[in-house]
């Protein structure tokens, strides 16, 4: 993923064309992880040189350079390119698309746009990511989790009480529609998840009293969680990597004036904090839920008013089945 001379965002195989090669892993690794899978690396640079035969390509993936191939009869480094992917910005947000002809998304996300309006998501910086490898338990299970308010008077029973399962409401999903949001109404404007129940930051400028009473849950499936609350917003990217296990990326989204504060780290840090609280419980949970379900009496029960999303993930996930299973 780049952003190139005429700053237009590019995205690409990082898979070199010689001999496959990942461009961006880091080499240098210790006797400890040198057969673990390779990390990427990120930062600035005016090209990509793969670090095994040192082939180099630029930032829009044109091969500039390749030692050592003149005499290789028939070569020409014009004629090769990383290929590259269908990209779409949304609210800030990179997407990539496999299908060389995908249909546009924002089109199908006018519904999220519409709640998200004054939030000016596109605006905010987001904060260097966490990112917890092997957790283990199906993606399915995690989004589930994140989407639905049934479990939060209940698994977070006194840290989650500023805003109750109570407050819980989703908005219509049809079939087509890009996104699945909800609500979750707290008992005060400007609520936090952090034992003071109170947001740490400013709250976010151009929201409404109203919104400031609110804590907002939405899911772009299949990867893409986004919560926020009066004073900041977080992403979660689910990320699979088999039926039993995902990587998951987290971050922070927040105004720039935020971010400038004296104090925001250490505010920054005391957020972390209290969203670790919800992670000791959430976590556990989940891995039981994916033991549980592995079981031959492990039921589908009937859905709460306050979990009517998983309906609608669970709509979107046949519709794909369906058209999986019909090709």
């Amino acid at each position: 993923m780049v952003r190139n001379s005429d700053s237009e965002i590019r995205a690409m195989s990082a898979v070199c064309q010689h001999r496959g090669m990942c461009l961006t892993a880091d080499t240098n690794r210790s006797d400890d992880d040198m057969f673990d899978p390779p990390r990427h690396i990120s930062g600035s640079t005016k090209n990509f040189r793969c670090p095994y035969h040192y082939w180099v390509y630029d930032l829009d993936g044109q091969l500039i350079g390749a030692p050592e191939m003149s005499r290789t009869t028939g070569f020409d480094t014009s004629s090769i390119r990383l290929p590259s992917l269908a990209v779409e910005l949304w609210q800030g947000f990179i997407f990539v698309n496999l299908d060389p002809d995908p249909a546009p998304l924002a089109p199908r996300l006018h519904k999220l746009d519409a709640a998200l309006k004054n939030y000016q998501l596109d605006q905010l910086i987001t904060v260097d990511p966490a990112v917890i490898p092997d957790v283990p338990f199906n993606w399915k299970i995690m989004i589930e989790n994140f989407m639905e308010m049934y479990h939060n008077s209940r698994l977070h029973q006194g840290i989650h009480d500023w805003a109750p399962s109570s407050g819980a409401s989703y908005a219509d999903y049809e079939s087509g529609d890009g996104a699945m949001f909800g609500f979750n109404r707290t008992l005060e404007p400007d609520g936090g998840f952090n034992p003071t129940f109170q947001a740490l930051f400013p709250v976010l400028p151009g929201t409404t009293i109203d919104e400031r009473q609110q804590v907002v849950f939405a899911l772009v499936p299949p990867s893409l969680l986004i919560g926020i609350q009066s004073d900041s917003a977080f992403w979660f990217v689910v990320d699979p990597t088999g039926p039993t296990s995902h990587e998951l990326s987290m971050a922070y989204l927040l105004p720039e004036s935020t971010v400038r504060l004296p104090l925001f780290d250490q505010l920054l840090e005391a957020a972390i904090a209290g969203v670790a609280n919800f992670n000791r419980q959430d976590m556990p949970t989940n891995i039981a839920v994916q033991r549980g379900m592995q079981s031959r009496f492990a039921p589908r029960g009937r859905y709460s008013w306050q979990e009517g999303v998983l309906a609608q993930f669970n709509s979107w996930l046949v519709d794909r089945y369906e058209s999986h299973a019909g090709q």
